[in-house]
């Protein structure tokens, strides 16, 4: 089976450089052209094929745009990480405002939470039952989601690629064939 990994077009808050996660944050124009251009690229995906969203609207809008006859299911495993009181805020801003965080935050991101914020424990583990559940469709299938939660998945798949390498531009995909529980790349064209 195919698993298409879109992420989301760009946002305002992605234009700015914000910390946002789960920010219910609608496309930009920018994002919009995305989707539509993306749209052309996958128009060998038949109706039939499910679609996977966040339960965000960036991720509903760029699904909607792309797969408008497709049916769409929201998954609350693949929302974005929660920043807690980091929402909205740019890295200077984060850093004047919470310096002792900020300095621990970046010693250990994957160990240290920031107010009010989600651990990175606790939203690996919620990506990855949302990642179980899609395997066991058996079936081609598309995700449309956020950078975080992609590089969870694809950290998951290929345990040897360090988190902060795994790229995918906004509007973009990927795509993994999963067959008898190993997972290949078969198009990422920002793998490092």
């Amino acid at each position: 089976m195919k698993i298409y990994l879109i992420r989301h077009g760009e946002t305002e808050y992605n234009r700015q450089h914000l910390f946002y996660g789960v920010s219910d944050v609608a496309l930009n124009q920018r994002g919009i052209e995305q989707s539509l251009l993306l749209k052309e690229k996958l128009q060998q995906l038949t109706v039939e094929t499910p679609i996977y969203t966040s339960e965000l609207l960036r991720t509903k809008q760029t699904a909607d745009l792309i797969f408008p006859q497709n049916q769409h299911f929201p998954l609350a495993a693949f929302n974005e990480k929660d920043f807690g009181l980091w929402e909205g805020k740019n890295a200077d801003e984060i850093e004047a405002l919470y310096p002792v965080e900020w300095k621990n935050w970046l010693a250990e991101p994957f160990t240290y939470t920031s107010s009010q914020a989600e651990s990175f424990q606790a939203f690996q583990k919620r990506v990855l039952v949302g990642w179980q559940q899609v395997l066991k469709a058996e079936k081609t299938c598309v995700l449309v989601i956020h950078m975080g939660v992609i590089r969870v998945i694809i950290k998951h798949c290929f345990p040897k690629l360090n988190f902060w390498d795994i790229q995918l531009e906004q509007g973009d995909y990927g795509c993994l064939e999963w067959r008898d529980g190993v997972v290949e790349m078969v198009k990422w064209e920002n793998k490092k």
